[in-house]
């Protein structure tokens, strides 16, 4: 008896239904695209219970005839393409024939079809991949599909499904970049009886945004217009004031289909460069039109991602694109612009030739900015009434004097050596920089008391403490480096010097500590060697980090992603000590935060945090511990501009020496650097 066999239909629906239909925003994905390749001006999308429950897609194209639709089911049946050939120019969405089968085997299935010159429609029923019913039907003119219980019969599929709240929030993702893909199709999206979405299908690309984002959106946006080397690109971009945490706002669209590719992703972000924080992403729509033998769609199940054959014309297109639209956004809106004017003029006149008026030229002397211009109403509106006024004209005198005077900065500033040398304080050393302050001495003095041993490890002798009757320090005052050099071998409690070497002796522009060893000179960040003591005791906790109930819960706004990732990643965010709970319809709860951070940083951390897990798809647990471990122990950390006298300096960089890499931050950037007096005289061309 032969061992292999041939599977049987429904088992091959079933297997092919795993690679296009991952979960319901795939299924609404590709019905949306049929009814797009169906030359529809309007689509409607209702769903319940996530998608999971209920999806219905009615759409006014062009219709089935009862033969077309009975064929539409069967697996690899297509309009699309005819021959092999005509995978290489492929113009519609769709075109391997197997979504319609792949979604009818896992799930009840209903297509409702009628052309605009039939009387009747079509309705045909299908369970679980078996055919039970075709029959006449009443219908508008067009196609509706209906799809109930999605992966009712595997199970094993099912269980790996989100919560409902996530499974929406794919689907409005993936509707809303349909729409931005296909401005000219009016879009509507219920969800569980409330209209999510709707769009209103005139053609532009800055109203469908407005309509999915916000009116506020409207006035942020540069058109961009831009062709090389046979690539054009349109679309829009923000002002780099217009963020959100994630690329949620970011729809990549080539030869009219939605993307997602990481050498366009790298191109928006080395467009805007240092015009964006370190967490952020612009809105951006991008509508690349690139020859079809430049760019292979037939290489990802759901045809999410594309192949080019020459990705760095692609960037270079994109990049120059954005830059142009970013550098001279005044440009491009005048000219389109201007041409609405002299339409709606000549128009409105019945003029068919000529010029306009000065109507278009005041469009040109209006001020424009890539800054969003500032409301001075609002930001000073809750202030007392005489205050607010005095700032406000204030602002505005100052305003009018730059448009009037323009701006002149102010003069650099130049000293010569010698300047300083004959200023009689010079030679007078403030008290707040004096070696060693009464309480370093008092703190080092307690420290020799309370642990005798110190004096013979370390080399601290009584001189140390002595003082002259200013309180100065004496000349005769030391420390033996050199014996601090050879006991690195015996341990104590205090976190003597005996674990570096390391002698402080001062601190430069409020952000280096200077220290010595023997003859050699040491330079330390005291911002990244904080960061790696705070990390290396924070990454002391087990599993999980020690948690810290708040005595009142705090609330934090939160975006539907991040409430979707309070739902789905509660473990994962319990492990790094945070206990958080949905909190009301756009906010969280925040009940308890790790031990070791500070409460007013821990907002800040928890929305890295977020932004970490949306960036990264199931990064893994060790990851988003080291993450969000560097990210907290950054922001806990002194800063540059921080003072710190000696026994701080002291007492830091035995903390560093603690640590498992005390030469790196946790970031990589080094904590430490060595001079040796050979480096030290090639600085000062010694031979």
């Amino acid at each position: 008896m032969a061992i292999i066999h041939v599977l049987d239909e429904t088992t091959i629906n079933k297997i092919a239904a795993g690679e296009v239909v991952e979960r319901p925003a795939s299924v609404i994905k590709e019905l949306i695209e049929n009814s797009i390749d169906a030359g529809s001006k309007s689509i409607d999308v209702e769903i319940a219970e996530g998608g999971i429950a209920y999806m219905r897609i009615t759409d006014d194209g062009v219709g089935m005839t009862e033969e077309d639709a009975r064929l539409a089911v069967l697996r690899h049946a297509t309009s699309k393409i005819q021959a092999v050939e005509d995978l290489f120019d492929i113009a519609s969405l769709g075109f391997r024939g197997e979504a319609l089968a792949s979604i009818a085997s896992v799930s009840h299935f209903s297509l409702t079809t009628r052309k605009q010159d039939s009387d009747l429609g079509t309705r045909i029923t299908i369970d679980g991949g078996s055919f039970t019913d075709c029959i006449p039907y009443g219908a508008a003119p067009g196609t509706t599909i209906e799809v109930r219980e999605l992966f009712y019969n595997t199970p094993a599929r099912r269980k790996f499904l989100k919560t409902d709240r996530t499974e929406s929030s794919k689907i409005q993702d993936i509707v809303g970049k349909l729409a931005l893909s296909n401005p000219h199709i009016s879009f509507k999206l219920t969800v569980d009886d409330k209209v999510s979405i709707i769009t209103p299908g005139n053609g532009t690309v800055t109203d469908t945004v407005t309509a999915l984002y916000g009116y506020k959106t409207r006035e942020d946006l540069f058109p961009i217009a831009y062709e090389s080397e046979s690539i054009v690109i349109d679309g829009v971009v923000s002002k780099p004031t217009l963020l959100k945490s994630t690329r949620g706002w970011q729809t990549i669209i080539v030869n009219n289909r939605v993307i997602s590719d990481r050498t366009i992703a790298k191109a928006i972000d080395n467009a805007y460069h240092a015009l964006l924080p370190k967490n952020g992403h612009p809105l951006v729509v991008l509508n690349i039109i690139v020859p079809a033998e430049m760019v292979d769609i037939n290489v990802h199940p759901r045809k999410s991602e594309v192949k080019f054959s020459d990705d760095k014309i692609i960037f270079k297109a994109v990049y120059h694109g954005i830059l142009n639209a970013l550098d001279n956004p005044l440009h491009q809106r005048y000219e389109r612009e201007s041409s609405q004017y002299l339409e709606s003029t000549n128009n409105s006149s019945g003029i068919t030739g000529g010029t306009a008026d000065n109507g278009f030229t005041e469009l040109h002397n209006q001020p424009d900015t890539i800054a969003t211009a500032v409301n001075v109403d609002k930001v000073y509106g809750g202030r007392h009434k005489l205050g607010y006024e005095v700032i406000r004209d204030d602002t505005n005198e100052f305003i009018r004097r730059l448009k009037t005077e323009g701006f002149t900065p102010a003069p650099k500033c130049s000293f010569e050596q010698e300047s300083f040398m004959n200023d009689s304080s010079f030679h007078e050393v403030p008290t707040e920089y004096r070696s060693y302050t009464e309480e370093d001495k008092a703190k080092f003095k307690s420290l020799y008391q309370t642990n005798p041993s110190v004096s013979e490890s370390t080399g601290f002798n009584n001189s140390l403490i002595s003082t002259d009757s200013n309180g100065s320090i004496d000349s005769t005052d030391s420390i033996d480096s050199t014996n601090l050099a050879s006991s690195t071998d015996s341990t104590d409690s205090h976190r003597i010097i005996h674990n570096s070497g390391l002698l402080p002796m001062g601190q430069v522009a409020s952000c280096y500590i200077l220290a010595k060893k023997g003859d050699d000179l040491f330079i330390i960040d005291q911002h990244a060697a904080h960061e790696r003591v705070r990390y290396d005791r924070l990454c002391k906790s087990a599993e999980a980090i020690p948690m810290q109930v708040a005595l009142m819960p705090t609330y934090m706004n939160a975006t539907d992603e991040d409430m979707t990732l309070v739902e789905e990643e509660r473990d994962a965010l319990l492990d790094l000590g945070f206990d958080v709970e949905l909190g009301g319809p756009t906010q969280i709860k925040v009940v308890g935060s790790p031990v070791d951070i500070l409460e007013s940083k821990v907002e800040e951390i928890l929305q890295y945090v977020f932004t970490y897990l949306h960036d990264h798809q199931q990064p893994t647990k060790s990851q988003l511990r080291h993450e969000m471990l560097a990210y907290a122990s950054c922001r806990g950390a002194i800063k540059s501009g921080h003072n710190l006298n000696m026994y701080q300096m002291f007492v830091l960089i035995e903390d560093l020496f603690t640590t498992d890499k005390p030469y790196v931050c946790p970031h990589g950037r080094p904590t430490i650097i060595k001079f040796t007096p050979d480096e030290l005289g090639k600085l000062f061309l010694r031979s």
